[in-house]
């Protein structure tokens, strides 16, 4: 099994990176929203490292990556709970870290979950369920692993500049491409408007 990789960035895309190692072999390796913006901001020709879930079925085999330790454990956690899998637990650790996801469950913030694309009425509903349900699960998680980064106490990225990032995210997974979103919502914010799911809004309504 495949548990980290340390190797130069040869494509990144949105939810997807291939990293070529020493050894010459390139793996293409799923990512978050947040490894995304890391990678895409380290200079050409660093050598990066990610910790990596390697998922093995019948039908396939996928390298998810992460920047710490902790997100991968968080991912573990979300793709364990019933209904969820991995694809939909590495869209919504895009949005969310734990921190974040506890407040949402105990708080009973569904709209919250209905910012990321396509989580919307039944889908949030089943995912606040979940995080309910298993809210020790959570508890657990945040006890034996310190938070390192999240979307509330991170210090080298402001909260609204996490607002706008959110945003540009979500238009890029409803299929805006990266210099339209981005102009879009740089758009807006300049007017005023400094929240995710009404920046998305907004431009949805222009269209």
């Amino acid at each position: 099994m495949i548990a980290t990789l340390r190797g130069k960035v040869i494509r990144l895309e949105m939810n997807a990176v291939v990293i070529e190692t020493n050894a010459g072999i390139g793996y293409e390796v799923v990512i978050p929203f947040p490894t995304h913006l890391k990678l895409k901001n380290e200079p050409e020709g660093n050598t990066v490292f990610l910790h990596i879930h390697h998922s093995i079925t019948d039908r396939s085999e996928r390298l998810f990556g992460f920047l710490t330790n902790q997100d991968r454990e968080l991912f573990r956690v979300m793709k364990s709970l019933n209904g969820i899998g991995e694809l939909t637990a590495i869209k919504i650790l895009s949005f969310y870290d734990a921190a974040t996801l506890y407040k949402i469950a105990t708080e009973d913030r569904k709209l919250d979950l209905e910012k990321i694309p396509k989580v919307k009425g039944k889908t949030s509903e089943k995912i606040l369920f979940e995080l309910k349900q298993n809210l020790k699960k959570l508890e657990s998680f945040l006890k034996e692993n310190p938070v390192e980064e999240n979307i509330e106490t991170d210090r080298s990225t402001p909260l609204l500049e996490k607002e706008k990032d959110l945003a540009i995210l979500g238009l890029l997974q409803l299929g805006f491409d990266e210099k339209t979103a981005k102009k879009e919502v740089d758009r807006l914010w300049k007017e005023g408007i400094q929240e995710a799911s009404k920046l998305i809004g907004e431009i949805l309504k222009s269209l």
